[in-house]
């Protein structure tokens, strides 16, 4: 009996998880050393992405049936953790500039901004547990947090412009900020539209 062919997707979700530790960490502790893990991290996890989609598309040349169904949502799921990989990259700018200039955050912003990073570490855990059990509320908590990301994000916008107004927050700070919440904004529009491809 031939085994049965399937991927590994744990390699990349724990490079995943890793880049956003070192992003946040990075943030919050202006750490060079953090933004350049981040970088490495973000380098394996596009040769692990790569070395995954061959591997799909070797396996795609050769499957029938439900093995082919299998695969064709693999290939999917591998083009959507692409680009949160290069929205999680995208992150890294903005912070790299709150680094390099010393940039202080408000207190409101630098909890916010940490409420984005715990949300985002359980909802790129959970797409790497949907992939293993196909499991409907995971599916609806990852739809659900998606959208409530872009909401908070928007708000926490709106929010800024208003302490901005009121001297609470520092024009350096702003555009900073402003770059970080859409790059939060971005992953939350890609997860809830990457859950899609899953099977009901």
């Amino acid at each position: 009996m031939v085994a049965k062919r399937t991927l590994d997707f744990n390699p990349i979700r724990e490079k995943l998880v890793a880049m956003l530790g070192t992003a946040r960490d990075a943030f919050n502790r202006h750490s060079r050393a953090s933004l350049e893990q981040c970088k490495t991290l973000e380098d394996a996890a596009r040769q692990e992405i790569a070395a995954a989609k061959k591997k799909v598309a070797e396996y795609l040349a050769q499957a029938q049936g439900e093995e082919k169904d299998r695969f064709t949502l693999y290939q999917k799921l591998l083009a959507g953790l692409e680009g949160l990989l290069g929205t999680l990259a995208g992150l890294r700018e903005p912070i790299q500039k709150k680094v390099k200039d010393s940039v202080l955050f408000s207190e409101k912003a630098v909890s916010q901004t940490n409420c984005l990073f715990d949300t985002q570490t359980g909802v790129i855990r959970s797409i790497f547990d949907i992939i293993q059990t196909n499991n409907e509320y995971l599916k609806k908590f990852v739809r659900e947090e998606g959208d409530k990301v872009q909401k908070d994000c928007a708000d926490y916008a709106t929010e800024h412009e208003t302490r901005l107004v009121e001297g609470l927050c520092t024009p350096q700070a702003a555009p900073i900020f402003l770059a970080i919440l859409e790059q939060f904004r971005t992953l939350g529009k890609q997860e809830a539209e990457l859950v899609q491809h899953f099977p009901s």
